[in-house]
């Protein structure tokens, strides 16, 4: 019996001895952080803000010039097809031309030899075919100068393009030394 009161006094003793060092330890406040680690975490947080702000920046900046240059090289694009196209109408002209020109030459070559009656028969024939052949010249001159026209435009849509391909590069190594 005296083991069984020696452990309820063990007992009690120990349940007072925890709730008074609970008690104690809720009382002790935690140690305020120093002045120097909140300066040293609102500086980092300062910078990380900075660093996230530049990389946005620099994510639309990318996005544009990437936009941009998509619409140069649609530009580029159709202008090329409006200038192959144009190529083409000035090889079929030149054919047309080519072929009317040996016809008018071989009709006008042979009225030199002609009566006059037929002479006069063949200029007449001879007066529409030179006006078509006119019209094919001036067709020619035409197309020319849009051949000109729009091998200028590319060049300076190709120089826009190379600019804004040099831009995207230049953002590129910029986030690549970061």
């Amino acid at each position: 019996m005296t083991n069984q009161i020696a452990r309820s006094a063990a007992a009690v003793v120990l349940v007072f001895g925890l709730g008074a060092g609970a008690a104690s330890a809720q009382n002790v406040a935690p140690a305020a952080p120093s002045r120097d680690v909140m300066a040293d975490v609102l500086a980092e947080l300062r910078a990380l803000r900075s660093e996230l702000r530049q990389a946005s920046e620099a994510g639309i900046k990318a996005q544009l010039l990437v936009g941009r240059l998509q619409l140069q090289e649609d530009r580029i694009g159709g202008l090329s097809k409006q200038l192959a196209e144009t190529q083409q109408q000035l090889s079929d002209n030149d054919k047309a031309r080519g072929s009317l020109k040996a016809q008018v030459d071989l009709i006008d070559g042979n009225l030199g030899k002609s009566s006059s009656t037929e002479r006069e028969e063949g200029e007449q024939v001879l007066a529409p075919l030179k006006g078509i052949l006119q019209q094919i010249e001036k067709r020619d001159q035409e197309l020319r100068t849009k051949e000109s026209y729009l091998t200028n435009l590319i060049a300076e849509e190709q120089s826009r393009w190379t600019s804004f391909n040099s831009m995207l590069d230049q953002l590129a190594a910029t986030l690549g030394a970061k």
